[in-house]
């Protein structure tokens, strides 16, 4: 009997000690640059804060795996940068270019050319060409009027230009590229689908000035990326590369983030 009663008193006092461990476990801090250029509903800066979809998933990725990530909004190249020398972590959302490859990482299945359900979004590029322009894009690139408009901090600007057309990527944003291409009247603009459509219809001074190309330019997977310079071990990568996952296939909560942006314009 003595023998069970010291038991219970040993469980009494251990219980609670287990019980403080675990609740004092601290969350491992990942610090991610996001680039602040309008890039709606993916990212954008609101009160010089980071928002958007991709802020929203990776918060939820978060709570899952017990992760406390700051996120730093600066210019695309800037952003670049920072992760290249390991003054970040990573970055949130880009798009895969072997040359990143080199001092980021990637998920495994980046280079399959299949979607891949470890990224943040499958992102479509559209082409836009002035109101009344003849021209139908039927997925060749290398027919595309000139000069085509790429804002500078897209990647898709290095692929147009392999096809051998005039490309113009010094545009600070996809509406800059549209300014220039309504001035103008020439050319066209490759841009983030989800970008036209908005500005062509709640934008006042673009609204019914340019025409958007039934059939689509790419789509383009952008990841959740780890420097090489990062601290982070393989398997935490890997563990934040499967919470993505599981928050992206979780399709209530995706409607619910998507809901959100309806009808906004960040």
């Amino acid at each position: 009997m003595k023998s069970y009663r010291q038991h219970l008193l040993f469980l009494a006092v251990l219980l609670p000690m287990l019980s403080s461990s675990v609740q004092a476990a601290p969350r491992e801090t990942v610090t991610l640059c996001s680039d602040k250029a309008y890039w709606f509903p993916f990212t954008f800066l609101k009160d010089y804060r980071a928002e958007g979809l991709f802020v929203d998933m990776i918060k939820e990725v978060g709570l899952r795996t017990n992760t406390r990530f700051v996120i730093r909004p600066a210019n695309w190249t800037r952003c670049l940068r920072l992760a290249k020398k390991g003054q970040v972590d990573g970055i949130l959302g880009a798009s895969y270019k072997e040359e990143r490859a080199q001092w980021m990482h990637y998920p495994s299945d980046a280079t399959s050319g299949k979607p891949s359900p470890f990224s943040m979004s499958l992102v479509d590029y559209v082409i836009a060409t002035p109101l009344g322009s003849r021209y139908v894009f039927k997925g060749d690139s290398s027919s595309l009027p000139e000069p085509v408009r790429v804002p500078r901090s897209y990647s898709i600007a290095s692929d147009l230009g392999k096809t051998g057309v005039e490309v113009k990527a010094s545009f600070a944003s996809d509406r800059a590229a549209l300014l220039s291409l309504v001035k103008q009247k020439n050319g066209s603009a490759a841009l983030l689908g989800s970008i036209a459509n908005e500005l062509a219809v709640n934008d006042g001074f673009l609204k019914g000035q340019y025409q958007i190309q039934t059939v689509k330019l790419k789509a383009k997977d952008y990841f959740l990326t780890f420097s090489h310079k990062s601290e982070m071990t393989e398997e935490k990568q890997g563990e934040l590369w499967s919470a993505l996952k599981s928050v992206r296939s979780d399709e209530e909560l995706m409607s619910h983030f998507y809901e959100s942006y309806a009808g906004k314009d960040g």
